[in-house]
């Protein structure tokens, strides 16, 4: 293992914890200081489970990549998110375990686009890693944002917007909650110099 990576994985596990302390706050009138984030699988117990806001009608979800770190926040239903850095990678390797049949990428962007559109389908549902995301369905990278098809699951209620992180980063968040929603981005000042 990486040691410089676990160490900046950390700091941005903690800035991110921080940032969603103080985007809840902000959202419940309430002291970030006061905002009980509980982390608790529902599956296993483990502290490694969807932000649940004890206390407050917000849902939650955090994700990280890079220099970038995405908070979504939300009344209107389980909610996730997830930022990815667009980097090399070997296409033919990952796309088996991340594309459907139908599915086909013809850039690395495209892959990374499927990429985070279908992890915020799996965080919102709070399926995360045992969801085998070749079997979610979404709409091709041109087209909008959009969940087709989530097995054992169907019909899955969800409104997918894709967000704008800047840089060489793509982004997606998913609410499960039909529509209208309305998603607004806010870049947040570095919370470390």
């Amino acid at each position: 293992m990486n040691r410089a990576t676990n160490a900046e994985d950390r700091t941005r596990q903690i800035a991110g914890a921080a940032l969603l302390r103080l985007a809840a706050g902000h959202l419940a009138d309430n002291d970030p200081a006061m905002i009980c984030v509980d982390r608790t699988c529902d599956t296993c117990g483990q502290p490694h489970g969807r932000p649940k806001l004890i206390g407050t009608d917000l849902h939650a979800s955090i994700s990280h990549s890079g220099d970038r770190i995405a908070v979504a926040l939300t009344r209107a239903g389980h909610v996730g998110v997830d930022v990815e850095r667009i980097s090399p990678i070997d296409l033919a390797e990952l796309a088996s375990g991340v594309l459907g049949i139908e599915e086909h990428a013809n850039s690395t962007t495209d892959f990374f686009i499927y990429w985070v559109r279908k992890e915020s389908v799996v965080k919102a549902t709070g399926d995360g890693v045992v969801a085998a995301l070749e079997r979610i369905r979404v709409s091709q990278p041109s087209e909008p944002p959009m969940l087709l098809a989530y097995p054992d699951r169907t019909p899955l209620a969800a409104t997918m917007t894709d967000l704008h992180p800047g840089g060489d980063y793509v982004a997606a968040v998913t609410v499960l909650a039909t529509g209208p929603i309305i998603v607004t981005e806010q870049t947040w000042p570095s919370l470390v110099d």
